[in-house]
């Protein structure tokens, strides 16, 4: 009588505790909550798949760069967003980094191999003497190597020196306009043997 009523005790134990574990579950993949505030080192936002859609990450955590399935080592290890595409491929991001003292964000969109287009400020955090920003463009490399492109154009200001660079498909500079940090304008032309064909300096 006694094994009748612990055996039935522990079904019923069992039976409550796999009810309770399955409601956990669903409430746990179902729940929705609402924070003034969050503090985390990484979220990964997924699509239903699994798949990574959005990571923000600290630069301790960023993931590596993934192309066409396949992930390659980050030269650098900013903090920020990336980007990815329906197979978690990455296709572009937000990079804030530091690299010998100067302070570097960026925002970029990818191509399938490659940067495509980027917007970047760069400064000198000692001093601020030397800073940039800018704008640059690049054609993608149909050979298809990973990390990959090849530069076509840059506007940018350097240390008061702005000016718009398209190269041609080689990336030698072939027109060249810039403005100086004095005011100076500049306009020089380059042929395919890299000589100044024309040049206007007024």
């Amino acid at each position: 009588m006694k094994n009748n009523f612990i055996t039935k005790s522990l079904f019923i134990y069992a039976g409550i505790s796999t009810l309770a574990l399955c409601y956990s579950f669903v409430s746990i993949h179902d729940l929705k909550e609402s924070f003034d505030e969050i503090t985390v080192k990484r979220i990964n936002i997924v699509d239903e798949k699994g798949t990574n859609r959005i990571v923000i990450s600290n630069q301790e955590r960023i993931p590596n760069p993934i192309i066409k399935g396949k992930e390659y080592q980050r030269r650098m290890k900013p903090a920020g967003l990336i980007f990815y595409d329906k197979n978690g491929d990455e296709v572009g991001g937000l990079a804030l980094s530091e690299i010998n003292g100067q302070g570097l964000h960026a925002l970029a969109f990818d191509y399938s191999n490659a940067d495509a287009i980027g917007l970047l400020s760069q400064d000198d955090k000692d001093n601020g003497k030397n800073f940039k920003a800018g704008i640059l463009i690049n054609d993608k490399d149909l050979s298809g190597k990973p990390g990959s492109n090849i530069s076509r154009m840059k506007l940018t200001t350097e240390n008061g020196n702005a000016g718009l660079i398209i190269n041609g498909p080689d990336e030698k500079p072939r027109i060249s306009i810039v403005v100086d940090s004095i005011g100076n304008p500049t306009i020089k032309v380059w042929d395919a043997n890299g000589k100044v064909k024309n040049a206007v300096l007024k």
